[in-house]
C-alpha cells in the first residue's frame, strides 16, 4: 500500500524513516494473518484467485508481502477466504514518548516548476503569477 516515492515525504529523515518501518511491520502482520487464515481453512492459491479474479501468482505474492498490494486487496482476500476485516487504530507510541507534532504543521508556500518557468503556488488562482529569471 504505497503512495508515493516517498513514505512520509513531510517528516524530517528519522521520524519518515521509523514511521515507514512501523507501516512495513503493519503489512507484514496483515500478510502473516492472512496467510495463516489461507492455510488453516485449506484454499487453494487458484480458488481464491478465481473468486477475485486474480491471477494466482498475484495471489501468492500478495500473501507472501512480495508485492504492492492496496489494502482493499488485503480485504478482498479476507473475504474470499470467507472473513470479513475490521480496521482497528491503537495508540503507536507508548505513553511518554510522542509522535511527530501534527498539530502544528502547516503547508508552506512552495514553489512550482514547470517548463523553465516558477509560479508561486497561490498566484495561479489570482492570475499573478511571475515569470522566473532562472531555474
Amino acid at each position: 500500500m504505497r503512495t508515493c516515492n516517498q513514505n512520509f515525504p513531510g517528516a524530517d529523515s528519522d521520524t519518515a524513516a521509523q514511521l515507514a518501518r512501523d507501516v512495513a511491520q503493519d503489512e507484514r502482520t496483515i500478510v502473516a494473518e492472512l496467510a495463516a487464515l489461507r492455510q488453516k481453512e485449506r484454499f487453494s492459491l487458484e480458488s481464491i484467485g478465481f473468486l477475485l479474479g486474480s491471477d494466482p501468482g498475484q495471489i501468492s505474492r500478495a500473501l507472501k508481502g512480495t508485492s504492492q498490494t492496496t489494502l482493499m486487496n488485503y480485504i478482498r482476500i479476507a473475504r474470499a477466504l470467507g472473513y470479513r476485516s475490521r480496521l482497528v487504530f491503537e495508540r503507536a507510541d507508548p505513553e511518554g514518548v510522542s509522535s511527530p507534532d501534527l498539530v502544528n504543521l502547516r503547508i508552506a508556500s512552495h514553489k512550482v516548476s514547470k517548463a523553465g518557468r516558477t509560479v508561486e503556488a497561490g498566484s495561479l488562482a489570482r492570475g499573478t503569477a511571475k515569470k522566473a529569471t532562472s531555474v
